[in-house]
């Protein structure tokens, strides 16, 4: 079933309206987080980064029901956008200023630091670009890189980091993926890698809310903010 326009924005009121609830209910109790808190993540962040917190948030705040689900960053800014979500971990795109180009109506804090690893077969030649779907912004780094070299950029969508290194290992694409992500998984013997820029990391949420869930959650990730 395809929603009309008109259903679309009534169900992007329903989940806000079912957010302020939330939000509500979990006032009563500020002193003992409690509820749902729905969090969106990049693959690269839910694999690399997120474990050790998870644990750590769940025994500080048990009463609090986590959900997670990782898609790129454009469709995770538009899941807390329509209040899908609470928060997500997202890599925001530069603005023509050079700063994160975050929506208006979302906040947000810097607090991963990566760098991106390029991989690529060592035989030269023309390259194909394995990545995940359209909305990921590390895949639009990469298609700016493998412009600059070649003429044509033919990307191949995967769905995980361990199908683009084996689509590297076949000899005829690249990857581009954090160096935290990398560090665990194993480079096949017909790759080469190297570091190819920098980026951040950002939570971000809907301006005002403030559920003690969400509040506890932006603690956590404040106090850890590593590169």
């Amino acid at each position: 079933m395809v929603l009309s326009p008109a259903g679309v924005q009534f169900l992007s009121y329903a989940r806000r309206i079912l957010s302020l609830a939330e939000e509500a209910k979990q006032a009563l109790h500020p002193t003992t987080p409690g509820g749902s808190l729905r969090l969106g993540a990049m693959e690269a962040t839910a694999a690399s980064r997120l474990p050790p917190l998870l644990t750590r948030f769940q025994q500080q705040c048990p009463q609090v029901d986590i959900t997670l689900i990782t898609q790129p960053t454009r469709q995770l800014t538009e899941g807390v956008l329509t209040a899908a979500l609470d928060a997500a971990l997202v890599c925001l795109p530069p603005g023509a200023d050079g700063q994160p180009a975050c929506p208006a109506e979302l906040a947000f804090t810097p607090v991963f630091y990566e760098t991106l690893m390029l991989v690529r077969p060592q035989t030269p030649g023309p390259l194909r670009f394995a990545a995940f779907a359209s909305g990921c912004s590390y895949r639009a780094l990469g298609e700016r890189w493998l412009a600059e070299q070649q003429a044509a950029v033919e990307v191949h969508e995967v769905n995980s980091y361990h199908s683009m290194l084996a689509c590297v290992a076949s000899g005829r694409y690249a990857c581009l993926l954090p160096e935290s992500v990398l560090s665990l998984m194993t480079l096949p013997e017909n790759c080469l890698s190297g570091p190819l820029c920098e980026a951040t990391t950002q939570l971000i949420w809907r301006s005002g809310l403030s559920a003690p869930a969400l509040s506890e959650w932006r603690k956590l990730l404040q106090s850890v903010a590593i590169g």
